[in-house]
């Protein structure tokens, strides 16, 4: 998300706007469990079967102003029990989130029995990692059955008096090998937050097809909505990379992610256009060698 800190500091001078807190996302309570989601996965099968590439997963989203949601439908080509096992350690999150552009690294440690994930996140790719913002969030597991998960990365405050940010992925199995997944991703902010978002998210292209133009063509998703749905599919192709190279020797993993990740982008070119992949992987060096210190540090 763009935004000039200069301006925001001069306008948050001038410009009084009251917290809107009227919709809570993120709730449990809202929680999808396993019947559900296979109701939800019977609803969308044809939609996703439109999908013949190697992506398919199935946007929803809502943005008002006060909360922003983005719910993420798919399949993913790998065993239940396999996706369950990676995604139930809380460090493989670190290995994951850090394919997103956006995500300059992720530190974990366990402070009295709890797992807290420190994301550092950036406007964009090619800022100074000493600008990043530091994301602090709690690991958390909310369901956990023989044929059904739930896990959640929950952070009080994020930038730009965004807060309540809950990063969720569901999943059950649809057969031996395919399991059907469910990424959400939500947040709320104040009045001044969401003015910034509006101004500043304007050039982005979500993934939810609002109409056609002249020609019969999809038009997508822009402003606000467009932005955190572009956000949150980056997560997805994340999640989808790192399952893709699990298979690979350790050491060569991290290059061959990120390689998988921006390929995973490729049909998409409308969404992801800021870099070549000779820039991305450029970029994602630095930001491997960066987590690896950071790590280091908090391991003495």
């Amino acid at each position: 998300m763009c935004w000039n800190r200069v301006l925001f500091l001069f306008l948050i001078s001038i410009l009084l706007f009251s917290q809107c807190d009227t919709i809570a996302y993120g709730d449990d309570s809202s929680h999808s469990k396993p019947e559900s989601l296979l109701d939800k996965y019977h609803e969308i099968k044809k939609e996703l079967d439109k999908n013949s590439g190697p992506v398919s997963f199935y946007v929803e989203s809502s943005v008002n102003t006060n909360a922003s949601r983005v719910d993420i439908y798919g399949t993913m080509k790998y065993p239940f029990d396999i996706v369950k096992k990676e995604l139930l350690i809380p460090t493989n999150w670190c290995q994951i989130v850090l394919s997103n552009p956006e995500v300059r690294a992720c530190t974990y440690e366990n402070v009295n029995d709890s797992w807290l994930l420190n994301i550092y996140h950036s406007d964009k790719f090619s800022e100074p990692f000493e600008d990043a913002y530091q994301m602090k969030f709690v690991y958390l597991v909310s369901a956990l059955q023989p044929v059904y998960f739930d896990v959640a990365l929950a952070a009080h405050k994020g930038p730009y008096h965004t807060k309540d940010h809950e990063f969720g992925f569901e999943a059950i199995p649809l057969g031996e090998n395919i399991t059907f997944m469910h990424l959400r991703y939500s947040f709320r902010y104040s009045a001044l937050g969401y003015f910034f978002m509006k101004i500043f998210g304007g050039t982005k292209i979500g993934f939810s097809i609002i109409g056609t133009d002249r020609d019969g063509n999809p038009v997508y998703a822009e402003g606000l909505r467009g932005l955190v749905e572009r956000d949150v599919v980056c997560y997805c192709l994340a999640t989808l990379a790192y399952f893709d190279t699990l298979e690979a020797p350790y050491d060569q993993r991290f290059r061959k992610r990120i390689r998988q990740w921006y390929d995973l982008t490729v049909p998409f070119k409308k969404q992801f256009y800021e870099m070549t992949k000779e820039e991305y992987l450029t970029y994602k060096s630095k930001d491997w060698e960066s987590q690896r210190r950071l790590q280091a540090d908090l391991n003495k």
